[in-house]
């Protein structure tokens, strides 16, 4: 087993936003990183839509994105990138600094790690999920938690490992479900954000971090 070129170049753009978002949402204002994340909510959705009804035009970002990314079954939709986007908005939007921090990192560095793992080593595969490798899930539960912990970690939060450790836990299965991987773009982002707002507290819908 290995990784393509293509699927190498796959999974830097996966993990960008992880490390490319991080900085705005830690050193930003709340309205800069909502003005930034929903701009690439449109541009995502406008390439969504563009595929779906046979549209024309070039996206800025989006499109560039699709010609480096997309898988065979996204000849004519761009889900999964859609959905991140738009459920980063909506976190980034409603939940408090922690969770957008944790969602994201959990959804771009345990989701990509994850397939690197199961593709690169390979190994018994998920009673559920054919497509998917114990490997693989084993190492998404172990970068969440370290994405959950790491997040706490620079905004000065002491976190509760058991808490963190569900939340990764939790992530993880939901990665694992058998249902089309662009799904899990949503699934695992808001659940994380979600889940640490009902353990942790916190004000929602603030117009400051």
């Amino acid at each position: 087993m290995g990784l393509t070129r293509r699927e190498l170049i796959r999974k830097l753009w996966h993990v960008s936003p992880g490390i490319l978002g991080a900085p705005i949402i830690l050193l930003t204002p709340k309205w800069v990183t909502l003005v930034v994340v929903w701009s690439l909510a449109l541009l995502y959705t406008l390439q969504h839509l563009k595929l779906r009804r046979g549209w024309n035009f070039t996206v800025p970002v989006a499109d560039l994105s699709y010609k480096t990314m997309a898988r065979e079954d996204e000849k004519d939709n761009f889900l999964g990138s859609f959905l991140f986007w738009v459920t980063m908005g909506i976190i980034c939007t409603v939940f408090p600094k922690v969770a957008a921090l944790s969602a994201l990192w959990v959804s771009t560095f345990g989701d990509c790690l994850n397939a690197i793992a199961g593709q690169l080593i390979g190994g018994p595969r998920i009673p559920w999920n054919g497509r998917k490798t114990l490997i693989g899930s084993a190492t998404m539960l172990i970068v969440s938690f370290l994405a959950l912990w790491g997040a706490h970690r620079v905004l000065s939060l002491n976190p509760s490992s058991l808490q963190i450790a569900g939340i990764a836990l939790t992530a993880t299965l939901l990665e694992s479900l058998p249902l089309r991987s662009a799904y899990d773009e949503f699934t695992v982002p808001f659940i994380t954000a979600l889940l640490l707002w009902l353990l942790q507290g916190g004000e929602l819908l603030t117009t400051t971090w």
